[in-house]
């Protein structure tokens, strides 16, 4: 009886320990939400919004080290052209990241984030969904880091503590076709952000649609323990022609969820 009492206890103490530290993670997170998304980050992991006009609002930018740096980051909007900003805030455990990545390790650190944001060469035939042609295709064919704006391929520079570093990379889209890309790092001892702004101009079908400068994508990882919490921006100013608004809504959208996606399993 005082056995089956003991091992009753033990679990008991067992359970109210992970929810109290489930609470105490959940409660770090809610200072650094919006409060407005705050409930459906915590019930789906996962809040995502766009919008189409000029007014660079941020609304599901997490308070950060970085938070300025990203809010600089910010496309200058021209009148005439088509506007876009688009913003996902993922909420996961490790554990979930592990298991998606059939990894043997026990934990991640923020190393582990830095390695991976910097595995340029990784994203190589990752997938996205194509509203247009209604299946899953590559989006990379080739992608790796070159060694300056109009340099060589080399290995990806993923080694070390990441804070300040820039780097260069070539990407062929399977729609924009093929752009270089400036990235810009920085890393603290919890956090992780990586910057890719574009130096080529992006094709949207026949259309030269996004022009050099004019599309930065940001992405910002805070390690809090058991979980991370994950903000990817990308916003752009486009040439605005028929169709723009749909092509370009679905073309961004299906690509962040692939950039998400393909971050997940690289642990």
């Amino acid at each position: 009886m005082k056995k089956n009492y003991l091992i009753l206890s033990l679990l008991m103490m067992n359970f109210f320990t992970v929810n109290l530290f489930s609470e105490s993670v959940d409660s770090k997170v809610k200072a650094l939400v919006n409060e407005k998304y705050y409930q459906e980050l915590i019930k789906n992991e996962v809040v995502t919004i766009y919008r189409d006009d000029a007014s660079n609002v941020l609304e599901l930018l997490p308070e950060s080290a970085y938070s300025e740096k990203i809010k600089a980051n910010l496309i200058k909007k021209s009148e005439k052209n088509y506007p876009f900003t688009y913003e996902a805030l993922y909420f996961k455990n490790k554990s979930d990241l592990l298991k998606s990545s059939n990894s043997s390790k026990n934990d991640i650190c923020i190393d582990d984030i830095s390695k991976v944001c910097r595995s340029v060469s990784k994203m190589q035939g990752m997938t996205y969904y194509s509203t247009t042609r209604k299946k899953e295709m590559v989006l990379y064919d080739r992608t790796y880091m070159i060694d300056g704006p109009d340099g060589d391929k080399i290995p990806d520079q993923n080694i070390g503590n990441a804070d300040g570093q820039v780097s260069y990379c070539f990407q062929n889209d399977s729609s924009f076709g093929e752009c270089r890309y400036k990235l810009n790092y920085y890393q603290s001892e919890n956090e992780m952000m990586a910057v890719f702004s574009n130096i080529d101009t992006l094709g949207l079908g026949p259309f030269k649609a996004i022009y050099p400068g004019c599309m930065t994508i940001n992405i910002l990882v805070r390690d809090l323990g058991e979980k991370v919490l994950v903000y990817i921006c990308c916003d752009l100013d486009s040439i605005k022609f028929p169709g723009i608004k749909g092509q370009i809504t679905d073309s961004i959208s299906s690509r962040m969820v692939a950039v998400y996606n393909w971050f997940v399993k690289q642990f």
